[in-house]
């Protein structure tokens, strides 16, 4: 379903190279896993060390946009064991170095993100020790592979008793089944930020390359990077969707990202490719916002959702479920003001799963 004046670009939010003290992955494979999961953009986010400006991945290579990123610690609510929970903050697209050493205070280290025109997004949100950073951040997680993870450790057993068998040169992606879950605790955090601002909801692959059994790699970042991926609609010129082409793609990826442009989809379950959310001045009205945009409400202002395959779509108003469509298209009416966003699952073995979660559309007066 294209949209015109817009192409849409599939991508990995939240990676770890071997630059990061706890992976240990080449350039050269999350290079080819990149291109194994038919990636357009990779967000790196290493953990900070002064050599990710000097021997990080950035730019366009190999055909695949790579956007410079950081993780910086906020600190922990729980620190120990299994339970342990510590937050953080992801910097995208650094224009220059940051020395995050100079900052006492996380608001400082934080505003200091954001002074370079890099995106402040939360993440690991559970263990953000104070709420005020929320409110300094340009956005937040609302998802991470490697939480989900740690909180379904009763899966993991039988996950490491498949491992063995893996099929040679890696293995199917349907191993990764219970990741795809609905994280409740970040999306209340995420509706309630979004009633007074724009606060852009992402998902966090969170990948690593650093697990191994019996001699096999468990977390290869070819299956990370298949299982959950960031869509991204930026605005294009041109027909010719040449986007690595232009001046300065980072800067207009990071952009999009900035406006809420983009929704994050479990593509193990599905390839997500098409979605679509919009809002239309009247049934046969032209085409007024998109996702993350605003939306003045008038008479006749209709929210349409389009997704490429049947599933369950879902609108929600403020955080609130108010219309469930079972097809590939939701459409409705507005008569309120509020922030629309939607949800879309699929039925998969044995119950829905979500698969969608798209950035609002902010309806205003």
């Amino acid at each position: 379903m294209p949209l015109q004046g817009f192409g849409e670009f599939r991508g990995v939010v939240h990676a770890h190279t071997g630059l990061s003290h706890d992976s240990t992955g080449t350039d050269g494979q999350i290079l080819e896993a990149a291109h194994l999961a038919k990636l357009d953009f990779l967000v790196t986010t290493d953990h900070y060390t002064p050599r990710i400006f000097t021997e990080g991945l950035n730019g366009v290579r190999d055909y695949i946009l790579i956007v410079r990123g950081v993780e910086l610690p906020l600190g922990c609510v729980r620190g120990e064991g299994v339970d342990r929970r510590c937050g953080s903050v992801l910097a995208i697209g650094l224009q220059g170095t940051l020395e995050p050493e100079k900052y006492a205070r996380k608001e400082d280290l934080i505003a200091a993100i954001r002074a370079q025109g890099a995106l402040a997004i939360i993440a690991h949100a559970r263990g953000v020790p104070d709420p005020r950073y929320f409110d300094l951040a340009d956005g937040m997680e609302i998802y991470d592979m490697a939480d989900t993870i740690r909180e379904r450790l009763v899966e993991i057993p039988r996950f490491l008793l498949a491992a063995p068998f893996f099929k040679k040169g890696g293995y199917d992606t349907e191993l990764f089944l219970p990741i795809a879950e609905r994280s409740n605790w970040p999306l209340v955090q995420w509706d309630r930020l979004n009633q007074t601002r724009r606060f852009v909801g992402l998902a966090g692959n969170d990948a690593h390359q650093n697990l191994s059994l019996l001699g096999r790699q468990i977390d290869p970042y070819a299956v990370i990077f298949q299982c959950l991926n960031t869509h991204i609609l930026v605005p294009l010129a041109t027909k010719e969707n040449r986007f690595l082409a232009t001046p300065s793609p980072s800067e207009k990826l990071v952009t999009a990202l900035r406006a809420g442009r983009c929704f994050t989809s479990f593509n193990l379950l599905a390839d997500a490719a098409g979605f679509r959310y919009t809002a239309h001045a009247g049934e046969k009205g032209g085409l007024v916002a998109v996702m993350g945009d605003e939306a003045s409400l008038d008479e006749g202002l209709l929210l349409v959702a389009q997704s490429p395959i049947p599933g369950a779509i879902v609108l929600l108003r403020d955080g609130v479920p108010i219309r469930r469509q079972v097809g590939r298209e939701l459409r409705y009416r507005v008569d309120r003001t509020g922030v629309y966003r939607i949800e879309v699952s699929l039925w998969v073995v044995d119950r829905w799963r979500p698969w969608i979660f798209a950035n609002p559309i902010y309806v205003k007066v």
